[in-house]
């Protein structure tokens, strides 16, 4: 008869990867402290993490510091943490207009980067020459042999499937047109996967919850809009093919068209030409004085940088289409905020300035009910040319904490 169970193997890498995982979310913590919260024997908690130290996975960072209401007799705490040098990380992001190149450590601290424009005639093959270009020279410049990297995690959006030639086959994401040229040129694991999740795996902040367990939500604005939640910390299953599904979210009852989605739906309210083609229609020198001198009376030369400039300069036209914008945001925020009980909110490839930005809590905390909003909300850190740490969380995860960092 087929006997069938967990093996030793598997067994060791689920207490290593338990072990790692609070370590990961609190930071500095005691071995007493890890085994009150998996609710293992100190004994067991004590041979696990002296191997992965041993290993060099894990590290001592010295005696806790003493509490003054807390004295105890014996010997004080000693905390432990994770060795963020003992791998690292390569990633990339393929993104609307850019992919994002990049090598970290096991804390996502920032080696090295790089980035190109991807423009209308861009190819898909130009975009892998480039990353393993990017890859080649940042293993070579930090001196590392290949047996110190990890692997490479990238992270492609939704609207660069297409190009990437990414299917969606029985639920799942087909990346083997990115997967296989990268690994056969660069010799390392390599991992594909929607940017979306990453991104939220990558702007997640635990040193501000002190080790607990939380929910977040990270929103990527754009032509195409996407989200994916964390809930206690973990990416919702199913996540990777319908991040996109926000876009049908109703805003605005009635609002505005899209052919395909309802009206006033995300995609027909927010979408990135929605903003500029309100600004062209309501384009003029009497309403939009500076924005229009600054284009030459062009309304072509519209820029997101010049629309900012516009707005702090008081043009009424501006700020209106501004905070209608803003407005229906708030309204989205506050739904996504309420449906996933949130308590952090990241904007990805969002371009309002802070002016905006404080129209835009200010909003916000009226929908909420709530006076301060600036704990809850915030942008991503991994935007633009930092992107890359999208792909970095995702070899990060998969083939360090899932592995228990064997």
């Amino acid at each position: 008869m087929e006997q069938k169970g967990i093996s030793k193997l598997d067994l060791k890498r689920q207490n290593r990867l338990q072990i790692l995982r609070v370590v990961h979310e609190n930071g500095a913590i005691s071995r007493v402290d890890i085994a009150s919260q998996l609710q293992l024997t100190r004994a067991a908690v004590t041979i696990i993490t002296n191997e992965m130290i041993a290993e060099g996975v894990l590290q001592e960072l010295g005696e806790a510091p003493v509490e003054l209401d807390k004295l105890q007799k014996g010997r004080r705490k000693i905390l432990i943490g994770i060795n963020a040098t003992n791998k690292f990380a390569l990633g990339a992001t393929i993104s609307e207009g850019y992919v994002s190149v990049g090598l970290s450590t096991l804390d996502a601290e920032v080696l090295d980067k790089a980035m190109m424009p991807i423009g209308e005639n861009t190819t898909a093959q130009e975009i892998l020459d480039f990353i393993i270009s990017s890859c080649k020279d940042m293993i070579a410049n930090s001196c590392l042999s290949k047996n110190k990297i990890l692997g490479l995690g990238v992270g492609v959006m939704p609207s660069m499937w297409s190009l990437m030639r990414i299917r969606i086959r029985e639920g799942a994401l087909h990346c083997k047109r990115v997967v296989d040229p990268l690994t056969k040129a660069l010799e390392l694991p390599v991992l594909c996967a929607n940017a979306v999740g990453m991104l939220a795996l990558a702007t997640q902040d635990h040193r501000t919850h002190e080790g607990q367990r939380f929910n977040h939500v990270l929103l990527s604005m754009g032509e195409q809009l996407n989200a994916a939640v964390l809930n206690q910390n973990n990416l919702m299953p199913n996540y990777d093919i319908h991040t996109d599904l926000v876009e049908r979210i109703i805003i605005r009852p009635g609002g505005k068209s899209c052919p395909g989605y309802p009206d006033g739906s995300v995609k027909a309210e927010l979408s990135e030409h929605v903003l500029m083609e309100s600004l062209k229609e309501a384009y003029s020198q009497e309403t939009m004085p500076y924005l229009y001198n600054a284009t030459g009376g062009d309304r072509e030369r519209i820029t997101d940088e010049l629309f900012n400039d516009a707005y702090v300069h008081g043009d009424k036209g501006v700020q209106e289409i501004a905070h209608y914008t803003l407005d229906t945001l708030a309204v989205l925020v506050n739904n996504l905020s309420c449906a996933h009980y949130a308590n952090k909110i990241v904007l990805h490839n969002c371009k309002m300035n802070e002016y905006c930005f404080d129209y835009f809590k200010g909003k916000l905390a009226e929908l909420l009910g709530q006076e301060d909003v600036n704990d809850m909300v915030e942008f991503s850190r991994a935007d633009g040319r930092y992107s890359f740490l999208a792909g970095c969380a995702l070899a990060i995860y998969e083939l360090f904490y899932i592995k228990g960092g064997l």
